[in-house]
């Protein structure tokens, strides 16, 4: 299992090349709830997400004669970017794999960096498939986004960091897709009893949860949400699911209008444009009391959002928060 001292040494291979990024007091988040609530501004990280974490700390860990094979990637698009930019940074030829249904936005961001992009699948977990086969095939290097301890520590320094911070936390609320983050937030939290960390889905793509629910992973679900990092399923076999099934304290599992609502609500009161993904635990926020008197970390994970829907979430509830 991965723990403290791995997400600690993780930290020390990749403090040179992030962002610390700001952990922001919300007093209109913490007078709606009832609870000291801070905003860990992850969407500021280099890339645009806190995937550059993982993946620079999974570089880190690869043999060096292993960089002159081709380097292998999956993403819905910021595990990519991610990955687009540490090609660049340290030079290693890349192929991507993208799902067909991959945002506009997302697809476009990866335009500025020399990586060779093939769209395959209809969710997440079919373009992972892709990815790993088409690396053993190549003998190439794949670069998970999840399911590989080093990319869960690399993830989990972001609880280094807000522990660093803000010690009095009692309560962490991460989004969930793949799980990678949240392992690595757990991990690093395994041994502090007193902090609890909380998993935060869309209600229309919440597969850790029902995974854990049912003790075994399900299959990806084929309803729509706006949060598309959060969609498409985890790996058979991945070891985020036994991290998550063990060290999760709860789930808090949101609507779509919800997290509309949370999108706006950070514009609104933050001035702050982030993707729904990332809105979720702000979502869960607004929608309880139940943190009340807690001092609670909002992990906000990435900030791109298509212009068309975040124009028309404005539109339809830039008044209502």
């Amino acid at each position: 299992m991965i723990g403290s001292k791995h997400i600690e040494k993780a930290y020390q291979n990749i403090k040179a090349d992030i962002q610390e990024t700001p952990l922001v007091y919300s007093s209109k988040l913490s007078e709606i709830s009832g609870a000291n609530v801070y905003l860990k501004m992850e969407h500021l990280q280099k890339t645009g997400s806190f995937k550059i974490r993982g993946v620079l700390n999974k570089l880190s860990n690869i043999n060096k004669t292993d960089f002159d094979k081709t380097f292998v990637a999956a993403s819905t698009g910021n595990h990519a970017a991610a990955f687009a930019y540490a090609s660049g940074k340290i030079g290693f030829n890349g192929v991507l794999f993208l799902p067909e249904n991959i945002s506009e936005i997302k697809l476009k961001a990866l335009d500025k960096f020399n990586v060779e992009k093939r769209l395959f699948g209809k969710n997440s977990m079919e373009t992972e498939q892709k990815a790993t086969t088409h690396a053993n095939e190549i003998n190439g290097v794949l670069i998970h986004p999840y399911n590989d301890k080093h990319i869960i520590a690399g993830q989990g320094t972001i609880g280094l960091e807000i522990h660093k911070e803000l010690p009095i936390a009692t309560k962490i609320l991460v989004p969930i897709g793949g799980g990678g983050l949240i392992s690595g937030i757990c991990s690093y939290f395994s041994d502090l009893t007193n902090i609890e960390v909380i998993g935060c889905q869309p209600k229309n793509a919440c597969e850790m949860y029902d995974s854990i629910n049912q003790n075994q992973i399900v299959e990806p679900s084929i309803k729509h949400t706006i949060a598309d990092a959060s969609a498409g399923g985890i790996e058979k076999n991945s070891i985020t699911f036994d991290i998550c099934k063990k060290h999760i304290s709860n789930f808090e599992i949101l609507d779509e209008e919800t997290i509309k609502r949370a999108v706006a609500f950070m514009v609104k009161y933050h001035d702050t444009e982030i993707e729904p993904t990332a809105a979720i635990p702000v979502a869960a926020m607004l929608n309880s009391k139940k943190y009340k008197n807690e001092t609670v970390a909002l992990v906000l994970t990435g900030k791109k959002i298509n212009k068309e829907l975040l124009n028309e979430i404005l539109s339809d509830y830039g008044e209502s928060n």
